[in-house]
């Protein structure tokens, strides 16, 4: 039968002048936990962080939910709203009592920009509109009586990706990606 010995731990601990026992890492084996510790956080944030495509979808999707949200406001609220686009954002209008004004009390309602990633075509009607006069952007009316202005709008990105929504006059929204069938 084998023996083992047993040290005490104490006897393995070298002991400083003075008699004090020395415990703890060396410099050498922090430096290494902090090398593996760095990466295993850049390949996560490598997997978590947005690609143009996910950017893209999350910006369509958005959209979808606001005007939809906006289409609800207008019939519960018995107000006209407008969805006014630029090339590099979008805004909600509320129609005052001469003119059209921003919505800013409503914070879902809210300005917001256009990620840099995404390009926007948008069909008014049937027609192509452009971003060039600022006096007379491109809207998207949304009636207290649940119709709206129907759009064609196209967000892509250079790599590619694309998705469509679609509104029609009746106030539904149609969502779909290229070369795929909607998923409203």
């Amino acid at each position: 039968m084998r023996q083992f010995m047993t040290t005490p731990l104490s006897s393995i601990l070298s002991k400083c002048p003075g008699g004090k026992t020395q415990a703890g890492f060396t410099l050498l084996e922090l430096l290494a936990v902090i090398v593996i510790i760095g990466i295993i956080i850049s390949f996560a944030s490598m997997s978590i962080g947005q690609n143009s495509s996910r950017i893209v979808q999350d910006e369509v999707e958005r959209l979808h939910g606001l005007i939809q949200l906006a289409g609800e406001e207008a019939v519960l609220q018995g107000r006209e709203l407008a969805l006014e686009f630029d090339h590099d954002r979008y805004r909600f209008l509320a129609l005052g009592k001469k003119e059209w004004q921003l919505v800013e009390e409503d914070e879902l309602l809210r300005e917001r920009p256009l990620p840099e990633a995404v390009e926007l075509e948008l069909f008014l009607e049937g027609t192509e509109t452009s971003f060039e006069d600022k006096e007379n952007l491109p809207r998207i009316f949304i009636f207290s009586s649940g119709e709206l202005t129907p759009f064609h709008m196209t967000l892509k990105t250079d790599e590619g990706e694309e998705y469509s929504l679609q509104g029609l006059i009746n106030g539904k929204l149609i969502l779909t990606r290229a070369a795929e069938d909607e998923y409203d």
